[in-house]
């Protein structure tokens, strides 16, 4: 029997942010840190060449604890792409798209996951991967807009450009416990 191959594409995954594409671009690429109210992880840079990098990821999966590789690329101040060099999956490729708008910067996930389980791995992709990876960056990027609005509020290199009054400032984003 043939292992069936299916690529599960992970859409639908946009946040709008009251801060300058640089600054966004900037805190999105940091390795090494973690953003308030977003889900736990870590990450750890291995090596960097340029705009190249590798970077141990570890967070939370439905079932466990697991961990990656990545190979990052970073095409300032536009585009992150990141491809799992080692991992649970056998193909992950994601990235972070970052469009300049009228007062701030829209980032907009995108990715593909492929598993080659015979039978299961469609379903793993389908059905636990894209959703897991769905979740972890939809808290990511409502985190990395609060932090994103508050240090463009206070910043003088990257000064917001809508001039919000306090009163439309960002509130902290809902920590919610039961997903990672």
């Amino acid at each position: 029997m043939g292992i069936l191959v299916v690529t599960a594409p992970i859409t639908d995954v946009r946040v709008t942010i009251a801060a300058p594409r640089e600054l966004v671009f900037e805190m999105a690429a940091a390795v090494g840190g973690t953003l308030p109210g977003g889900p736990p992880h870590a990450s750890e840079l291995i090596s960097r060449a340029g705009d190249l990098m590798v970077v141990r990821y570890s967070a939370p999966a439905p079932f466990r604890f697991v961990g990656f590789v990545e190979e990052v690329r970073l095409t300032a101040p536009t585009r992150i792409d990141y491809r799992v060099l080692e991992g649970p999956l056998d193909r992950v490729e994601e990235w972070l798209i970052f469009d300049e708008i009228a007062g701030g910067t829209t980032v907009t996930y995108g990715g593909i996951v492929e598993h080659r389980l015979p039978l299961l791995g469609p379903l793993v992709a389908r059905f636990v991967a894209v959703p897991a990876y769905r979740v972890f960056m939809k808290r990511t990027l409502v985190a990395l807009k609060y932090a994103a609005e508050r240090r463009a509020a206070r910043s003088r290199r990257y000064p917001r450009t809508d001039a919000s009054p306090a009163s439309q400032r960002p509130s902290p984003p809902p920590i919610d416990h039961r997903s990672a």
